[in-house]
């Protein structure tokens, strides 16, 4: 069975946290993989920066195209028909590339 790269990158949430970006993290995983398996990886490594407070969300892109969103500290995203689709519709190159973009308020109209 073949695998792909899912390579991941995040926004800093704080000054402190600029020290460490970019926030980037690579890992394989099969290509039957659905996102439900990529979010599931991601949060058993904590990749998102806890915050304090909870007016705050990410936004989770491939290209322009928003996969899910994550409110508060939540490890896992908000329920989505898109969770369960298979990561090979999304690869270009053999590459899953994810973009974590940090919101520091809730918006209702966009959830």
């Amino acid at each position: 069975m073949s695998e792909y790269l899912v390579a991941v990158e995040r926004d800093s949430v704080c000054m402190g946290d600029d020290v460490n970006a970019p926030h980037r993290y690579r890992f394989k995983l099969r290509s039957d993989a659905d996102f439900n398996e990529v979010f599931a990886h991601l949060a058993s490594k904590s990749y998102l920066a806890q915050v304090a407070g909870d007016s705050h969300f990410w936004e989770v892109f491939v290209d322009k195209t928003r996969l899910a969103i994550f409110l508060r500290n939540n490890k896992s995203p908000e329920p989505s028909n898109l969770l369960s689709h298979n990561i090979a519709n999304y690869t270009n190159d053999g590459c899953l590339n994810l973009t974590f973009r940090y919101r520091s308020e809730i918006d209702c109209s966009i959830i």
